[in-house]
């Protein structure tokens, strides 16, 4: 009966989510926010349907999607033909007999493929640049709650209960000196920082066009925030992050000589000036918390460097792959779950780029580091032909984002996997709406002409 009912669930959380697909997708967005709350402290009975609950509502808004008519996108027809290509293989390797079960393969699948569709959807999601930039708004309003309860994590003791984890009411054990390493609302670090990412390249762009005064104090006051929380989380990618996207993004905007550039880089030099000061005056103690565990833990270069070579580690020990998911983290859980046989023992692994190896072989990892390469070169591609100021800086934002993440955790990742693949999707959503702006100009001009 239990499984009857969970069934019955899903299906109606995919029938609804079809009616608004629109509506659906928004909500994968804020959803992607505060699952991990809901997991930890609201409903950590049903922790495993809240992890997959916006997988459900993301088929059914596919499926809502494909019901009707839209305009077809052939512009970089390659990331849709290399797609295809990745989900022969991820599909093939599924029933790899290294995974001891092809249910292991389905969390595999669904972490290279189920959201790699919004590339396509996303570019009929906003119907005007003023609804694409008042919903960017709206949801940076978000964090400001969700930055606030990572200050109140921090001064909080380990045992307190906005810093225990999962359902077992065990203490935070990531510590920084005396200070907990901040989640936030997410159920682990790397959700966390990889939604700071996401905000702070969503802000700066918001931050160059933005000509309110209003808007300007919002803005600024959500960049002390995710300054703060990005020192608290004790995560030293996060700042090398925020390092690199504000330094490439400026150089970007001065050496393409885009239009209004001095403009963009006066408002953010004055707000990220207020910002470096306000996070030096209010938190200090998360700053020098933060230098101390830069200085005393393992060589970030070391590791950056690993994140490049350790594929081929993995590559002398075997070239086919021991299957798609092979390195989840939930497929323990699984086998246990249905008694499902063990599959063979894994190298030790950590970073992405060792997993992808892993999982899905040498072709594999060529096949998705190439759609990723592509994607890269298609967003910059994009940003060089587009004419509005506020669109071209926000493929510059998106194209920094996914240059900087090129092997940060994605597969692993089901925060950074949303916010990834929606990005994406501005490939071709950029250039629709640059061109609508462009046919209202001509029209305007030629009303006022007559």
């Amino acid at each position: 009966m239990e499984i009857l009912g969970a069934v019955l669930l899903v299906l109606v959380i995919v029938f609804g989510a079809s009616q608004n697909w629109k509506l659906s997708i928004k909500t994968i967005l804020v959803i992607v926010v505060i699952e991990g709350a809901l997991r930890r402290w609201v409903f950590p009975q049903a922790r495993d349907l809240i992890y997959f609950f916006k997988d459900f509502i993301l088929i059914g808004s596919y499926l809502g999607f494909s019901s009707r008519p839209h305009l077809l996108l052939d512009r970089f027809p390659l990331i849709k033909e290399l797609t295809i290509v990745i989900a022969i293989l991820c599909s093939l390797q599924a029933f790899n007999p290294s995974l001891g079960s092809p249910l292991v393969g389905l969390l595999g699948i669904r972490a290279y493929l189920l959201y790699i569709p919004l590339i396509w959807i996303v570019p009929h999601l906003f119907e005007s640049g003023e609804e694409l930039r008042n919903f960017l708004r709206r949801y940076l309003i978000i964090l400001i709650p969700v930055c606030i309860l990572g200050i109140f994590q921090y001064y909080a003791p380990p045992d307190s209960i906005i810093n225990v984890y999962g359902i077992d009411g065990a203490a935070a054990n990531a510590i920084v000196g005396e200070f907990v390493r901040i989640t936030g609302t997410f159920s682990y670090l790397a959700g966390h920082t990889s939604y700071l990412s996401f905000c702070f390249s969503l802000l700066v762009v918001l931050i160059a066009r933005e000509q309110t005064f209003k808007w300007q104090l919002i803005y600024g006051l959500e960049l002390i925030l995710v300054a703060a929380n990005s020192f608290m989380s004790g995560a030293r990618f996060i700042i090398i992050y925020e390092g690199l996207f504000i330094t490439l993004y400026l150089l970007f905007l001065i050496f393409t000589r885009s239009r209004n550039a001095f403009s963009s880089i006066k408002r953010l030099s004055v707000i990220m000036a207020v910002t470096v000061i306000a996070t030096i005056v209010y938190f200090q103690p998360a700053i020098q918390a933060f230098s101390d565990r830069a200085t005393s833990s393992d060589s970030t270069e070391q590791r950056i460097v690993e994140s490049f070579t350790q594929v081929f580690d993995y590559g002398a020990i075997r070239l086919d792959g021991y299957g798609t998911g092979a390195t989840q983290s939930s497929v323990s859980a699984l086998r246990s779950l249905f008694s499902l046989p063990a599959g063979e023992v894994l190298p030790a692994n950590e970073g992405e780029t060792g997993r992808v190896m892993i999982e899905i072989g040498l072709l594999g990892f060529i096949l998705w580091y190439g759609l990723r390469i592509i994607i890269l070169v298609s967003l910059y591609s994009t940003f060089s032909m587009l004419r509005n100021p506020f669109y071209k800086e926000l493929c510059l934002a998106v194209f920094l984002f996914h240059l900087i993440n090129i092997t940060g955790q994605l597969i692993t990742n089901p925060t950074m996997l949303v916010y990834f693949w929606f990005l994406s999707g501005f490939i071709y959503l950029l250039p629709i709406l640059d061109e609508k702006e462009m046919l209202m100009d001509i029209n305007n001009n030629a009303d006022l002409t007559e």
